[in-house]
């Protein structure tokens, strides 16, 4: 494990509750401490990044796909019933 530090921080009152709100948006993937720690992991990847263009954070792509995340978008048709078998597994 790394060496870690503890870091207090203070938010005014609206920013801490959207925190919150996008945190539970996101189900269980995230809470307060990892959403704000990737948070500013990032702001040091893009301060620190060289090219031209400014990428945007890894971790913000993903938490919006979270956010936006439907269902139905993996959601496999089902297999057909072949000798008491579906999607693969066994029925007994």
């Amino acid at each position: 494990m790394s060496e870690s530090k503890t870091v207090t921080i203070r938010v005014p009152a609206e920013t801490y509750e959207q925190i919150r709100e996008a945190c539970g948006d996101l189900g269980e993937a995230f809470n307060f401490n990892q959403f704000v720690n990737h948070s500013l992991h990032s702001t040091l990847d893009i301060i620190n990044h060289e090219e031209d263009q400014i990428p945007v954070p890894r971790f913000a792509m993903m938490a919006r796909f979270m956010k936006n995340y439907k269902s139905a978008t993996f959601n496999l048709p089902p297999l057909p019933n072949n000798g008491g078998t579906t999607n693969g597994g066994s029925e007994s």
